[in-house]
């Protein structure tokens, strides 16, 4: 691998770790029990991305169905 595919996977890398967090999602007031499943479903969007195309998509797509997963549940 030259130096310069390594440093774009480096970077490529740290930019989609950090793009499109659900940190920011306030959980607190969420169903414990729908929050888990909401988290499930988030982690199988993550991983489920496309083999074509840029992971930061597939990222922000399943960051904004986590969102409306949790405001969708019932407040505990």
């Amino acid at each position: 691998m030259t130096k310069t595919k390594m440093i774009y996977l480096a970077l490529s890398l740290a930019l989609s770790g950090c793009a499109y967090s659900i940190k920011d999602i306030d959980v607190s007031k969420a169903d414990p029990i729908c929050t888990r499943q909401c988290t499930t479903t988030y982690s199988q969007c993550v991983s489920g991305g496309p083999s074509v195309g840029f992971k930061t998509e597939t990222l922000r797509a399943c960051r904004e169905a986590y969102a409306i997963c949790i405001s969708s549940c019932p407040i505990k």
